[in-house]
């Protein structure tokens, strides 16, 4: 059988790489590293092109065996192996395919039952592009090419490769007698009236269907455009992309961007964030990001833990949280690699073998168990025994999950304020936080400052100020506009990395039902605003009140 033939080739590989067998426990094997040699002599034995198995190895695992543990899926190995029966008739082998091209929907049907799937494309997509670390490299063989796929007829906004369903959000009034009474998103006409620039990634918090049940009522005032299962990564969208999905907690951030939930719990990432959730998120943002244009990078691929709420600063969400593999997430994005630089760093550590103590607090706090995490925690000094870093809003200096005052997060970037042996020091939220220079990698990027002498407001959204505001608007309740409110206070010689920069804005939208002056329009401000990495979220600054360095 072809699919065997190809299991029985990878489990063959795993095997002669790690000595499974003379080990007592298959889940204890750690493998030593896989050579081109393993991969030759599996090839050769079971008649598989040893340039797919390495491709396959590749798209599984980046060729990392995270220390023997399992991921996510329970797969172990640079190969992912579920079980040792995966070399269950192994030498029952039918005809073999002919080329590499062949080759798919013996792969597809591998992994995902069908005769097309997200490995099998990742497997090709490695193919064509080629590979290559310090032991093991794939040569870029462009007539690699998978079968053309059928775009589906369904009403979802999704790659033609993704069986995406649609279920629309409810947008319904809640009360006749105020027209700001609805849920739950605003109509628009995206990108012709705003542009969308970000995708913020969240975790439900909830089930899948619970998620869904909870967009579908109108007193709820909360969607996102999609919603991703986490046992096989089934992707619902239920806002459509030209619409604004009430998602982040912020109204500008809602305003520009798409908004992604996966099914899962922050605190117990690891064991909801499955292969083919990563996978099918990874192929939809790929699309979304094609079709409008979005960067990407960690500036515009967002965690909601990156954004500010507006309205309650302290009650900022914190998912996806430290679990999140946001280094595999941006492998599987294609995202390019960040430019070296001298005056900016980014957080980058190991996934597989950074592993903090971290708990999670309610009426008591409880370890959670050591595992995987992109999250880093700050101190006060450059030391490993030092305090933990406290907020002067948040207060904190936890290891609570959801503390964000002490932690940043795999790919964000920060403008450097000291190095001290072993050590460097980031300007975060007002002050320096140290951390171990090892989990940085240098930044390039533009850095700015607070002009000589100005106190520099720090806002969570660059909001217009309420005399910009078209007369008559807003109706309803309330009935007066939201005026900018700034959260810290910068001064001095701190330096931030400019993310984005944008005029003030704000989209002014009440129920469509109704007949009101200025319904569903942009109302923009004068003054210029920076959007900068300023703590655990990015912030905004008034560009009159600092300087580019």
């Amino acid at each position: 059988m072809k699919r065997r033939l190809l299991a029985g080739a990878a489990a063959l590989v795993a095997v002669g790489a790690t000595g499974w067998g003379a080990t007592t426990s298959w889940a204890e094997t750690e493998p030593a590293g896989t050579t081109p040699e393993a991969f030759e002599a599996a090839a050769a034995e079971f008649g598989v092109p040893a340039e797919l198995l390495k491709a396959y190895s590749y798209a599984l695992t980046g060729w990392r065996d995270h220390g023997g543990r399992p991921s996510a899926d329970g797969g172990y190995g640079l190969m992912h192996l579920t079980s040792p029966d995966t070399m269950d008739e192994a030498g029952r082998l039918g005809a073999k395919p002919d080329g590499l091209t062949g080759w798919y929907p013996v792969v597809a049907r591998l992994t995902s039952g069908k005769t097309s799937g997200p490995v099998a494309r990742d497997v090709f997509a490695t193919l064509r592009r080629g590979a290559g670390d310090g032991q093991l490299r794939i040569a870029a063989d462009p007539a690699a090419v998978a079968p053309p796929q059928t775009r589906s007829t369904g009403e979802a906004e999704c790659p033609a490769e993704l069986d995406c369903q649609w279920l629309p959000a409810a947008y319904a009034s809640n009360d006749d007698t105020d027209v700001n009474a609805y849920g739950n998103y605003d109509t628009a006409n995206r990108p012709a009236d705003v542009p969308i620039k970000y995708i913020v990634v969240h975790d439900t918090e909830g089930s899948y269907t619970s998620t869904l049940n909870t967009f579908q009522n109108p007193l709820s005032y909360t969607s996102s455009h999609y919603v991703i299962r986490s046992a096989d990564g089934e992707v619902t969208q239920m806002v459509r992309a030209k619409d604004i999905a009430w998602h982040a907690g912020n109204s500008l951030v809602n305003t520009e961007s798409i908004g992604i939930e996966h099914e899962g719990f922050a605190a117990e990432g690891a064991t909801w964030f499955t292969d083919a959730m990563y996978r099918n998120s990874a192929a939809l943002v790929r699309f979304l990001a094609a079709k409008y244009r979005i960067p990407l990078d960690r500036q515009h691929i967002l965690g909601h833990d990156d954004v500010a709420n507006q309205r309650n600063f302290a009650g900022s969400h914190t998912d996806p949280g430290p679990f999140w593999d946001w280094d595999r997430y941006m492998e599987l994005l294609k995202a390019p690699a960040p430019r070296p630089g001298d005056d900016l760093v980014t957080i980058a550590p190991d996934f597989a073998t950074n592993q903090p103590q971290l708990t999670t607090c309610a009426d008591t706090c409880q370890d959670l168990p050591q595992q995987p995490a992109g999250t880093v925690l700050l101190r006060t000094e450059p030391r490993d025994d030092a305090p933990l870093l406290t907020d002067p809003v948040l207060g904190g200096g936890t290891t609570d999950v959801a503390d964000m005052s002490d932690k940043v997060t795999t790919g964000r970037t920060y403008a450097v304020a000291a190095r001290q042996g072993a050590w460097t020091a980031i300007w975060y939220g007002g002050q320096q936080a140290w951390l171990p220079s090892a989990v940085l990698h240098p930044a390039a990027g533009k850095v700015l400052r607070p002009r000589d002498g100005v106190e520099v407001k720090v806002y969570p959204a660059n909001l217009p100020e309420p005399a910009e505001w078209p007369e008559g608007t807003p109706a309803g309740n309330p009935a007066t506009p939201p005026a900018p409110a700034a959260v810290y206070t910068i001064s001095g010689d701190q330096r931030y990395q400019l993310a984005d920069r944008s005029r003030a804005m704000t989209y002014y939208a009440r129920f469509g039902g109704y007949e009101i002056p200025a319904n569903h329009t942009v109302i923009r401000g004068a003054a210029t605003y920076y959007r900068i990495s300023f703590n655990h979220r990015h912030m905004y600054v008034n560009a009159a009140d600092v300087e580019l360095c």
